[in-house]
């Protein structure tokens, strides 16, 4: 099959910003729309399955996009080629498809809610390949494009999923148009684009596949270890208690998501200028960038926990029609909680402009190991604010490891340049 090749718009860095945002927003928001068009179609204890079966694809995901987005963008010296991402990115994918499989195994799901979790799966997959496509457009110069993609493909998608569920009243059936638009979206749209910066021929050269493995290994397992030590409450929901609980959660827990995928849209137009920073040693450009992007997640937060507080359970009964009602302090908990998520994300984005990824591994160990008990601890104890508590731990932990370590490598580079300096 010939794929056109579409015509790019002009530059526009104010573009960039506004579509990326767009992106980032849109899909943020949209986990929460398609839960709320389940709770209300569908009734709670399906809100639950749904919740956790897209919980459970966002951590596959990870599998599937193997991390490389940032590594991507920030290749300021093209050691990569895009028909090796391509490649790479093809095998990971099937990787994606075999560890959903195994994960539905080892968790002993089956029926229905066994089929929708693969199904929601398939549809992560597709969306870990537009951000191939996406990255290459983001590195050329054209966030725009990238911004807008992401945009247009949630929400086609979300709409496919939504009508036929109101129709059909079936999550499993619904699950198939959506993946369907999405795949549409990348072959007419994101392949086209892509044209203009390179061919579209995946290359399996294993030289080549070695090298983006070994580069983007460390960012993979920080992020599924990530995406695991989010998941671990709900796992623990899912063991000891019932899906209507696994529902509010979920419901509870999404403004905390937001606050971290919003984040990202402040993030993604300054990882170009933070690698070139630090790339040419110019460590205080890079640090003042860092304490920004850190600034912006405490307004964020700042003005979630005040909404939160005045508006958050009432918005929350009235988006989801469920019962709320004394659990505002868990809400808060929670998006405390996504302060810190948001934080620990930023850490990793700065370790990967630096090259340091590796040393995020520690403090996703650690907390990966105490989420593999504190949650159903606590769970146990204290139901659903037990696990708004067990993820605030986590996250604190988590944070709390990687910016010491993100103090002590920057303070090394630091000196080492001064050093190099005084020699010259």
């Amino acid at each position: 099959m010939t794929f056109p090749v579409y015509r790019l718009p002009e530059k526009s860095a104010k573009k960039d910003f506004f579509n990326n945002m767009l992106g980032s927003t849109v899909n943020a928001a949209i986990s929460v729309v398609l839960l709320v068009v389940v709770s209300h179609i569908l009734g709670r204890d399906a809100a639950g399955v749904f919740s956790l079966a897209y919980s459970t694809a966002q951590m596959m995901y990870t599998v599937g996009a193997f991390e490389m987005r940032n590594a991507q963008v920030t290749d300021a010296r093209r050691e990569f080629s895009f028909g090796s991402l391509f490649g790479f990115r093809i095998i990971t994918v099937l990787l994606m498809w075999c560890a959903s499989a195994a994960f539905i195994l080892l968790r002993g799901y089956s029926g229905e809610k066994a089929l929708l979790i693969a199904l929601v799966c398939v549809y992560m997959s597709v969306l870990a390949l537009s951000d191939l496509f996406q990255g290459n457009m983001h590195l050329n110069g054209y966030l725009r494009v990238a911004g807008r993609s992401l945009a247009c493909l949630v929400i086609l998608a979300a709409t496919a999923f939504s009508l036929t569920l109101f129709f059909t009243r079936d999550l499993v059936i619904s699950a198939l148009p959506m993946t369907a638009v999405a795949l549409l979206w990348v072959i007419f749209h994101d392949l086209p684009y892509s044209r203009n910066f390179s061919g579209l021929k995946p290359d399996f050269a294993p030289k080549k596949l070695r090298a983006i493995f070994l580069c983007a290994l460390p960012l993979f397992l920080s992020a599924f270890l990530n995406q695991f030590i989010f998941n671990a409450p709900k796992y623990a929901i899912d063991t000891l208690m019932s899906e209507a609980d696994q529902a509010a959660y979920g419901y509870l827990v999404m403004p905390a998501f937001v606050i971290n995928l919003l984040s990202i849209f402040a993030f993604r137009p300054q990882l170009v200028s933070l690698s070139e920073n630090w790339a040419r040693g110019d460590y205080g450009k890079f640090r003042r960038t860092a304490l920004l992007l850190y600034l912006w997640i405490g307004i964020v937060t700042a003005a979630a926990l005040g909404a939160g507080a005045l508006f958050g359970i009432p918005t929350l009964e009235l988006l989801y029609g469920a019962d709320l009602e004394g659990m505002r302090g868990t809400l808060l908990i929670l998006l405390t909680a996504g302060c810190f998520s948001a934080s620990s994300t930023l850490a990793l984005t700065l370790f990967t402009t630096m090259r340091k990824q590796r040393l995020c591994l520690v403090a996703y160990g650690v907390t990966a190991a105490f989420a593999l008990f504190v949650p159903q601890l606590l769970v146990g104890k204290l139901g659903v604010t037990g696990a708004a508590l067990a993820y605030l731990a986590e996250t604190v932990l988590l944070f709390s490891s990687m910016l010491i370590m993100l103090i002590i490598t920057f303070k090394k580079a630091h000196k080492s340049a001064i050093s190099e300096s005084t020699e010259e």
